[in-house]
């Protein structure tokens, strides 16, 4: 979870450094209550400031919804908020807290994730984007945007078949990433497919991936 650091520990921390924070999770549609969090994850090697940074969720569907405020966004940080070196930050409703029951949200979120395709935009205090992911379910004339405006994400994650993926999980800091598992009760085991809100698992190092056996990791189709 995100570390709260005495402001002598993270004097001279730069702007710069904004660029190593990342979308790291989302798991937005699920069946009956939704259980709905979302992740970031700080993986540079200074603590970063996040205060009054916000992520902004923006209806992709083509259509009258389009470039539309989406669920309850924007979901704003609150002051005083460090993000230390490797850390994360989770926003999550009270099904997601209480369905896992293992971890303790840095903040509850106030609102849902859309359960068709949305633009996610991370974006400091300043409104600059910082990261971004476009969750897409396939359908034609779906696509990125910031408030109705063409976007170029930085990273693209479905459609799982053809549904929107349940969620995602990052596994590098260049986009790789998996599907989350549908069901609830593959979730509960907070393996990768299942989410693991509050646990950083990008692995940066060269060649960390093939170690582990992650690169070869299918993702699985969510069923309804």
């Amino acid at each position: 979870m995100r570390k709260l650091i005495a402001m002598a520990a993270v004097a001279g921390v730069a702007g710069a450094a904004n660029a190593d924070v990342l979308i790291s999770e989302i798991l937005g549609s699920t069946t009956g209550a939704d259980w709905e969090f979302i992740e970031f994850v700080n993986m540079g090697a200074a603590a970063v400031d996040i205060s009054g940074w916000s992520l902004e969720l923006w209806d992709s569907d083509a259509g009258a919804s389009f470039g539309g405020v989406d669920g309850g966004s924007p979901y704003i940080v609150g002051a005083g908020t460090i993000i230390g070196a490797g850390e994360t930050f989770v926003m999550a409703n009270a099904d997601a807290v209480s369905g896992y029951g293992t971890f303790t949200p840095d903040m509850d979120q106030p609102g849902s994730v859309e359960n068709s395709s949305y633009t996610a935009i991370l974006v400091d205090a300043g409104l600059a984007v910082v990261d971004s992911v476009f969750v897409t379910d396939g359908g034609d004339g779906d696509a990125a945007n910031r408030a109705g405006a063409a976007f170029d994400a930085a990273m693209t994650v479905g459609p799982d078949g053809t549904f929107l993926p349940a969620g995602f999980a990052r596994t590098d800091t260049v986009g790789g990433h998996v599907v989350l598992e549908f069901f609830h009760d593959n979730r509960t085991g907070f393996d990768l497919f299942g989410g693991t809100p509050g646990i950083n698992q990008i692995i940066p190092a060269p060649g960390a991936l093939a170690m582990l056996g992650l690169g070869g990791l299918v993702a699985t189709r969510r069923r309804r």
